[in-house]
């Protein structure tokens, strides 16, 4: 009778109750939610570092790409240019709020005029260049990275490069290329995704004293402006991928890709739209023109 009593009191010690279960399964669902949640959020700071390092990367990346082109506005091959085949316009024009590159050919002078299409009020840029020299050891490339020709020293024989803001593959905003190839028809490149503005400033010598004396929009360019440009100021705005989340009452930004000053431009300021915040900076720079035009050398 004992050996039965004990036998079926280590029956009923086996196991675990009903109570014991669910209390079990809480504590492991908790404990899952808890790793879910340290998870999501380890994932959200991951992102959010990726996007705030992919912005910073395509800002510089794309003021660099920039700069190096500007510096090469306006380059002649000196050792083999005679002065009386002397170009004498400047490889350098711009265009205030205008995304019309397709429309342009600034080889045979068709530079364009505003068109106040440009998105979020972005300029247009065009540089012109000739090749380097035969047997030189630099090199003069266009955006698509090929060498540019060197002659023969004609304005119509000057290779141009058209920068412009243009929506890309999702409507995503980018800053593009169009340039000819060898063949002479014009192509289109994207350069950086995600920049979805760019203004641009001209500072010209009117005294050729070799200073800059006042900074000028490409609408308010005289007719000789182009000539004297010695400076050219950039400023791009560039946004990243991620959506951030943003509070029901929160104001939608606003970004100044020029600082403000006494005569604004509407156009340098850039709104977000409601619900659509994501990470946004504002990248700047100056260039100063290493080519001389011609017309300003005589």
């Amino acid at each position: 009778m004992m050996t039965r009593q004990v036998r079926r009191q280590r029956h009923r010690q086996d196991g675990l109750t009903l109570i014991e279960l669910m209390i079990s399964l809480a504590v492991g669902l908790l404990v899952v939610l808890a790793a879910g949640v340290m998870l999501q959020q380890a994932r959200s700071v991951y992102q959010d570092i990726d996007d705030h390092g992919r912005v910073q990367e395509t800002g510089r990346l794309a003021l660099e790409h920039l700069q190096q082109a500007l510096q090469q506005a306006g380059h002649l091959p000196w050792e083999d240019l005679a002065d009386d085949a002397m170009p004498t316009r400047q490889g350098l024009r711009g265009l205030d709020d205008s995304r019309q590159a397709e429309l342009l050919d600034p080889a045979t002078g068709r530079f364009g005029s505003s068109s106040g299409d440009g998105v979020n009020h972005s300029d247009l840029l065009m540089l012109g260049f000739f090749g380097a020299p035969r047997g030189s050891r630099s090199e003069v490339v266009n955006c698509s990275g090929a060498e540019a020709p060197v002659g023969p020293l004609q304005e119509s024989a000057r290779s141009w490069v058209i920068y412009y803001i243009a929506p890309g593959t999702g409507g995503e905003a980018e800053l593009r290329c169009r340039y000819q190839g060898k063949n002479g028809n014009w192509t289109s490149d994207a350069i950086a995704r995600g920049v979805e503005a760019m203004q641009l400033r001209y500072a010209i010598d009117s005294d050729d004293d070799g200073a800059p004396d006042r900074w000028l929009d490409a609408s308010a360019m005289p007719a000789d402006g182009w000539q004297r440009v010695v400076l050219v100021r950039i400023a791009l705005l560039v946004r990243g991928t991620q959506r951030r989340p943003a509070a029901d009452d929160a104001p939608a930004r606003s970004f100044d890709l020029f600082p403000p000053g006494r005569h604004t431009d509407p156009g340098w300021r850039v709104t977000e739209e409601d619900g659509e915040q994501r990470r946004r900076t504002v990248f700047r720079t100056t260039v100063m023109l290493r080519n001389l035009s011609a017309g300003a050398m005589r």
